[in-house]
């Protein structure tokens, strides 16, 4: 039968031998005749041991099942002859210990698949020679420890491993790879599958409870997670993001948590699941030296580097720094840099984010715009936020009643840190957490907070080269005393148009803790504040020696014992006439 193309002799469990004659130890076989043979099958079948010219002068055969359970290894040249093989099986091959070094010749093997094994490791270049490979199954090879190299692979499409002790794989720059599956990885620490055409987020990495690190960078195709259905989610994760930076979860486009509703995060936190900590940051590579506003119409340097008027300044704004960094109780923690994109589809990471850091963006107006409530929140960081008119507007939702920190620097647009919109809300009761306050080269800036708002918890606000700053409080419209009753230390710094601390300016504040003012370059303030209640001891007032007398023969007669007018240190500089540097180039 030399013109015979198919063959199956699947689920022969009890042939044995394949030679001429079952007496002899001869390594010949019929199947060496068959040079026509397209299809072979020889799965279940008990051979003790394939003969070498099973293989011999197969040039046309295209499927070759060798599924046999009791064979322990091929001849050195097995493979030598069938180089057009298309598709070529090991399944349940447990006797199986090696594959002979003429494998790695299938240049047109598209399919291959391997399983229970004793195999425990594959010809170095394997896969670099069979670059029509499409699919690979590797399943329950308990010895195989590692895989010959597998990056930039470019037909490779779909991908399955599992029962295997590897500790670090890599199908980076697989650009046909679109399915992958893993699993019973008890050693797995690092999976990389950036730059594949992967559509859907694998689960079954999620289960790898022993995965470190996880990149998932450059995935054009890729447009959802489930987060509702991840069980685990690696120490590091990285989601098309410039450069590793230490945190846990970085991506560039932030639509990717589209999917992630309210309720999911909360059981997730409320449950201790994969979110109940995260390190989340989003940003793109913007190497751009400049950016355009049109809105705002300026264009503004990054990097610009101002020095200070008075050189004592940056000594004393430093020793307050420890009081922004991010506190260690903040377990979920979200950091925001999209020059080139608003950052949309974070409403759900928004309802238990404790502290948010942003920077170099032009979209966000309001952090108020980004989520109605953050419920949450307890510190915030903006740096060069070029669009946002203010950072919080007070609405009936959001009421501020965690947040402790607000850092802003370089917020070229902003207003108001606190935005009142209209008479008939109620502020009283909020941001009653609010502890430090910094605010520096905001040039715009007006005002800090509504007039009728009890800051109940404030400890230090520091202000700094803010030249159109007017009054701290404003609009304000009723007596409130109480302003300040924790705050010990009130730093203003190169506020030239600064007239007074409200509007209103014979409010009476009892601010009992009130211990030290540091101001230069104020030379617009009228007066202290009216203190009123018992104290211990004298507030501190440190300021250039003529803008102090001005001060103090401004005072009435029973307000000059509350307070105590240093004189500056020699460090400082003591020129009243210093003009305000702070530039926006129209």
């Amino acid at each position: 039968m030399i013109n015979l193309r198919f063959l199956s002799l699947k689920g022969c469990n009890k042939l044995r031998t394949l030679t001429l004659d079952s007496s002899s130890r001869s390594s010949s076989s019929p199947l060496g005749t068959l040079e026509h043979l397209e299809f072979l099958d020889l799965g279940g079948v008990s051979l003790d041991t394939i003969p070498d010219d099973v293989g011999l002068s197969k040039s046309k055969l295209r499927y070759l099942d060798l599924s046999c359970p009791t064979v322990t290894s091929l001849s050195s040249l097995f493979f030598k002859d069938i180089s057009n093989l298309r598709e070529l099986f090991f399944l349940s091959c447990t006797s199986l210990k090696s594959l002979p070094p003429s494998f790695a010749n299938l240049f047109n093997l598209k399919t291959f698949s391997l399983s229970e094994s004793q195999v425990m490791f594959l010809p170095i270049e394997t896969f670099q020679h069979m670059l029509k490979l499409c699919d690979l199954t590797l399943i329950n090879n308990h010895l195989l420890r590692a895989l010959p190299e597998l990056v930039g692979h470019a037909c490779l499409k779909s991908f399955t491993l599992s029962g295997s002790p590897i500790m670090h794989l890599s199908l980076n720059t697989c650009r046909s790879l679109e399915t992958v599956c893993f699993y019973d990885l008890e050693e797995l620490e690092e999976l990389d599958l950036s730059t594949t055409a992967i559509k859907e987020f694998p689960i079954s990495i999620s289960e790898l409870h022993r995965l470190k690190r996880l990149h998932l960078l450059a995935l054009p195709q890729l447009r959802r997670i489930p987060w509702h259905k991840l069980q685990h989610i690696p120490e590091v994760l990285n989601l098309d993001q410039c450069e590793v930076v230490g945190s846990r979860i970085h991506l560039m486009d932030s639509r990717l948590f589209s999917s992630l509703g309210d309720e999911d995060v909360k059981k997730f936190v409320e449950e201790g699941g994969p979110l109940q900590s995260f390190h989340i940051s989003i940003f793109t590579c913007n190497k751009r030296k400049k950016i355009k506003n049109k809105d705002i119409d300026f264009t503004y340097l990054f990097h610009h580097k101002k020095s200070y008027c008075y050189k004592d300044i940056p000594l004393i704004a430093s020793s307050f720094d420890h009081q922004f960094e991010q506190s260690l109780h903040i377990n979920r923690h979200v950091e925001i840099s999209s020059p080139e994109r608003c950052p949309t589809g974070l409403k759900g990471i928004f309802e238990v984010t404790e502290s948010l850091s942003m920077w170099d963006d032009v979209f966000v107006s309001c952090l108020t715009d980004l989520h109605y409530k953050f419920p949450e929140l307890k510190e915030c960081k903006l740096r060069q936020c070029h669009h946002m008119d203010s950072i919080f507007k007070i609405n009936p939702y959001y009421q501020g009643i965690r947040l402790q920190k607000i850092w802003a620097f370089d917020l070229q647009n902003m207003t108001r840190v606190i935005m009142q919109l209209g008479n008939s809300i109620t502020i009283n009761t909020q941001f009653q957490a609010l502890k430090h306050v910094h605010l520096e080269k905001c040039p715009r800036l007006e005002g800090i907070f509504p007039g009728n708002m009890v800051l109940s918890s404030l400890e230090t606000l520091i202000v700094l080269h803010c030249g159109n700053l007017r009054s701290i409080f404003y609009h304000h419209q009723v007596k409130v005393e109480y302003q300040f009753p924790r705050l010990h230390t009130l730093q203003l710094h190169e506020l030239p148009k600064l007239l007074h601390f409200c509007e209103k300016q014979r409010v009476p504040l009892e601010m009992t803790k009130w211990k030290k003012l540091h101001f230069r370059g104020c030379w617009n303030l009228q007066r202290l504040p009216l203190l009123v209640g018992a104290r211990s001891e004298k507030v501190e007032v440190d300021g250039e020696m003529r803008q102090c007398k001005k001060l103090r023969a401004g005072m009435p007669e029973d307000q000059i014992s509350c307070y105590y007018f240093k004189s500056p240190p020699p460090l400082a500089s003591f020129r009243e006439h210093v003009k305000n540097k702070i530039f926006l180039k129209y």
